[in-house]
Protein backbone atom coordinates (compact mmCIF):
# COMPACT_ATOMS: atom_id res chain seq x y z
CA UNK A 1 0.00 0.00 0.00
CA UNK A 2 1.13 3.35 -1.08
CA UNK A 3 1.31 5.90 1.66
CA UNK A 4 -1.35 8.64 1.57
CA UNK A 5 0.24 11.98 1.88
CA UNK A 6 -1.55 14.63 4.01
CA UNK A 7 -0.03 18.09 3.36
CA UNK A 8 -0.34 20.44 6.67
CA UNK A 9 0.32 24.57 6.91
CA UNK A 10 0.49 25.37 10.28
CA UNK A 11 0.18 29.46 10.77
CA UNK A 12 0.57 31.40 13.82
CA UNK A 13 -1.36 33.90 14.72
CA UNK A 14 -0.29 37.97 13.94
CA UNK A 15 0.39 40.65 16.68
CA UNK A 16 -2.77 40.79 19.20
CA UNK A 17 -4.52 43.85 21.09
CA UNK A 18 -3.28 43.87 25.00
CA UNK A 19 0.30 44.24 24.49
CA UNK A 20 3.58 41.53 24.92
CA UNK A 21 1.49 39.47 28.01
CA UNK A 22 1.22 36.02 28.72
CA UNK A 23 -1.68 34.91 26.63
CA UNK A 24 -3.18 31.65 26.67
CA UNK A 25 -6.97 31.08 27.17
CA UNK A 26 -7.37 35.38 27.10
CA UNK A 27 -9.83 35.92 24.37
CA UNK A 28 -8.15 39.08 22.39
CA UNK A 29 -8.08 40.58 18.77
CA UNK A 30 -5.72 40.83 16.30
CA UNK A 31 -4.31 44.27 15.81
CA UNK A 32 -4.31 45.78 12.37
CA UNK A 33 -0.83 44.98 12.44
CA UNK A 34 -1.38 41.65 13.11
CA UNK A 35 -4.01 41.39 10.52
CA UNK A 36 -1.48 42.50 7.97
CA UNK A 37 1.05 40.17 9.15
CA UNK A 38 -0.90 37.06 8.16
CA UNK A 39 -2.27 38.29 5.02
CA UNK A 40 1.27 39.00 3.98
CA UNK A 41 2.37 35.68 5.10
CA UNK A 42 0.15 34.09 2.61
CA UNK A 43 1.18 35.82 -0.09
CA UNK A 44 1.94 32.37 -2.62
CA UNK A 45 -0.52 30.86 -3.97
CA UNK A 46 -1.54 27.63 -2.42
CA UNK A 47 -5.02 26.21 -2.87
CA UNK A 48 -6.31 24.92 0.37
CA UNK A 49 -8.89 22.50 0.17
CA UNK A 50 -9.51 23.39 4.10
CA UNK A 51 -8.90 25.70 6.55
CA UNK A 52 -9.01 24.75 10.19
CA UNK A 53 -8.51 27.18 13.35
CA UNK A 54 -8.38 27.41 17.05
CA UNK A 55 -12.00 29.33 18.40
CA UNK A 56 -10.24 32.47 20.37
CA UNK A 57 -10.80 35.11 17.91
CA UNK A 58 -6.92 35.60 17.17
CA UNK A 59 -7.10 32.98 14.82
CA UNK A 60 -10.90 32.39 13.65
CA UNK A 61 -11.79 36.28 13.04
CA UNK A 62 -8.97 35.89 10.22
CA UNK A 63 -9.93 31.65 9.25
CA UNK A 64 -13.48 32.74 8.62
CA UNK A 65 -12.30 36.04 6.37
CA UNK A 66 -9.58 34.09 4.41
CA UNK A 67 -12.23 30.83 3.83
CA UNK A 68 -14.76 33.21 2.64
CA UNK A 69 -12.18 34.95 0.31
CA UNK A 70 -11.01 31.39 -0.96
CA UNK A 71 -14.40 29.85 -1.12
CA UNK A 72 -13.46 27.06 1.21
CA UNK A 73 -15.01 25.24 4.38
CA UNK A 74 -13.62 27.16 7.37
CA UNK A 75 -14.13 24.35 10.54
CA UNK A 76 -13.48 25.87 14.02
CA UNK A 77 -11.78 23.18 16.70
CA UNK A 78 -11.82 23.85 20.03
CA UNK A 79 -8.85 21.76 21.14
CA UNK A 80 -6.65 24.22 18.75
CA UNK A 81 -6.92 26.74 21.57
CA UNK A 82 -2.80 27.79 23.42
CA UNK A 83 -2.76 26.29 26.89
CA UNK A 84 -4.24 28.10 29.46
CA UNK A 85 -1.72 29.92 31.68
CA UNK A 86 -4.41 29.80 34.64
CA UNK A 87 -3.27 32.96 37.36
CA UNK A 88 -0.50 33.76 34.67
CA UNK A 89 -3.22 35.01 32.07
CA UNK A 90 -2.81 38.79 31.05
CA UNK A 91 0.50 39.42 33.27
CA UNK A 92 3.60 40.67 32.08
CA UNK A 93 6.66 38.30 32.59
CA UNK A 94 8.20 41.26 33.91
CA UNK A 95 5.60 41.40 36.58
CA UNK A 96 5.96 37.69 37.35
CA UNK A 97 9.92 37.75 37.40
CA UNK A 98 8.78 40.47 40.65
CA UNK A 99 6.62 38.68 41.98
CA UNK A 100 8.31 34.94 41.85
CA UNK A 101 11.40 34.50 39.00
CA UNK A 102 12.13 31.16 40.40
CA UNK A 103 8.80 29.58 39.19
CA UNK A 104 8.78 31.38 35.65
CA UNK A 105 11.83 30.27 35.48
CA UNK A 106 11.07 26.32 36.09
CA UNK A 107 8.23 26.76 33.78
CA UNK A 108 10.91 27.92 30.98
CA UNK A 109 13.38 25.12 31.41
CA UNK A 110 11.04 22.24 32.48
CA UNK A 111 7.37 22.71 31.23
CA UNK A 112 5.97 19.62 31.75
CA UNK A 113 7.15 19.71 35.80
CA UNK A 114 6.47 23.42 36.38
CA UNK A 115 2.34 24.24 35.98
CA UNK A 116 1.35 27.62 35.88
CA UNK A 117 -0.80 28.16 39.45
CA UNK A 118 -4.56 27.06 38.20
CA UNK A 119 -3.32 26.33 34.66
CA UNK A 120 -3.48 23.80 32.51
CA UNK A 121 -0.97 20.95 32.56
CA UNK A 122 1.04 20.39 30.05
CA UNK A 123 0.35 16.88 29.08
CA UNK A 124 -3.04 17.20 29.35
CA UNK A 125 -2.47 20.25 26.47
CA UNK A 126 -0.32 18.18 24.39
CA UNK A 127 -2.81 15.25 24.42
CA UNK A 128 -5.64 17.22 23.47
CA UNK A 129 -3.51 18.92 20.48
CA UNK A 130 -2.26 15.59 19.39
CA UNK A 131 -5.76 14.28 19.86
CA UNK A 132 -6.89 17.13 17.40
CA UNK A 133 -3.77 16.69 14.14
CA UNK A 134 -4.98 12.76 14.56
CA UNK A 135 -8.41 13.44 13.74
CA UNK A 136 -7.57 16.51 11.09
CA UNK A 137 -6.36 13.86 9.25
CA UNK A 138 -8.21 11.11 9.18
CA UNK A 139 -11.22 13.40 8.10
CA UNK A 140 -8.76 15.28 5.31
CA UNK A 141 -6.27 12.15 4.50
CA UNK A 142 -4.68 13.13 1.18
CA UNK A 143 -5.63 17.02 1.14
CA UNK A 144 -3.79 20.35 1.31
CA UNK A 145 -5.03 22.10 4.81
CA UNK A 146 -3.82 24.87 6.45
CA UNK A 147 -4.18 25.02 10.55
CA UNK A 148 -4.51 28.73 12.33
CA UNK A 149 -3.16 28.56 15.58
CA UNK A 150 -1.22 29.15 18.33
CA UNK A 151 2.27 29.16 19.16
CA UNK A 152 2.41 26.62 21.65
CA UNK A 153 0.22 24.11 19.67
CA UNK A 154 2.42 24.62 16.83
CA UNK A 155 5.28 23.89 19.20
CA UNK A 156 3.65 20.44 20.38
CA UNK A 157 2.82 19.56 16.72
CA UNK A 158 6.82 19.60 15.50
CA UNK A 159 8.09 18.42 18.56
CA UNK A 160 5.59 15.41 17.82
CA UNK A 161 7.17 15.15 14.30
CA UNK A 162 10.34 15.56 14.83
CA UNK A 163 10.30 12.89 17.71
CA UNK A 164 11.79 15.82 19.86
CA UNK A 165 11.81 15.64 23.61
CA UNK A 166 9.16 17.66 26.00
CA UNK A 167 11.81 19.80 28.26
CA UNK A 168 12.87 21.31 24.93
CA UNK A 169 9.70 22.98 24.01
CA UNK A 170 10.93 26.56 23.96
CA UNK A 171 13.93 25.57 21.59
CA UNK A 172 11.52 25.94 18.81
CA UNK A 173 10.98 29.46 18.51
CA UNK A 174 7.24 30.22 16.55
CA UNK A 175 7.09 34.05 15.77
CA UNK A 176 4.02 36.32 14.93
CA UNK A 177 2.44 34.85 11.62
CA UNK A 178 4.87 32.28 10.79
CA UNK A 179 4.47 29.27 9.17
CA UNK A 180 5.71 25.90 9.40
CA UNK A 181 4.62 23.06 6.86
CA UNK A 182 4.51 19.26 7.08
CA UNK A 183 3.59 16.29 5.56
CA UNK A 184 2.11 13.10 7.21
CA UNK A 185 2.02 9.91 5.76
CA UNK A 186 -0.42 7.16 6.37
CA UNK A 187 0.06 3.66 4.86
CA UNK A 188 0.32 -0.46 6.79
CA UNK A 189 2.99 0.51 9.38
CA UNK A 190 0.89 3.51 10.51
CA UNK A 191 1.43 7.03 10.38
CA UNK A 192 4.24 9.40 10.63
CA UNK A 193 5.03 13.04 9.27
CA UNK A 194 8.20 14.87 8.08
CA UNK A 195 8.75 18.52 8.71
CA UNK A 196 9.17 20.20 5.47
CA UNK A 197 10.13 24.10 6.39
CA UNK A 198 9.62 26.26 9.56
CA UNK A 199 9.34 29.53 10.66
CA UNK A 200 8.87 30.84 7.44
CA UNK A 201 7.17 34.63 7.64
Amino acid sequence: MMPKTTIIDLLRHGEVEGGEIIRGSTDDKLTDEGWAQMQDALQNDINWDVIISSPLLRCAEFAESLADQEGVKCEIIENLEEIDFGDWEGCSRDDLMKDDDGILKRWWTSPTKQTPPKGEDFHDFRARVLKSLKQIIEQHEGKRILVITHAGVIRVILMYILGMQEENLFRLNVDHASISNIRMFQDNSGEWGTLISHGCP
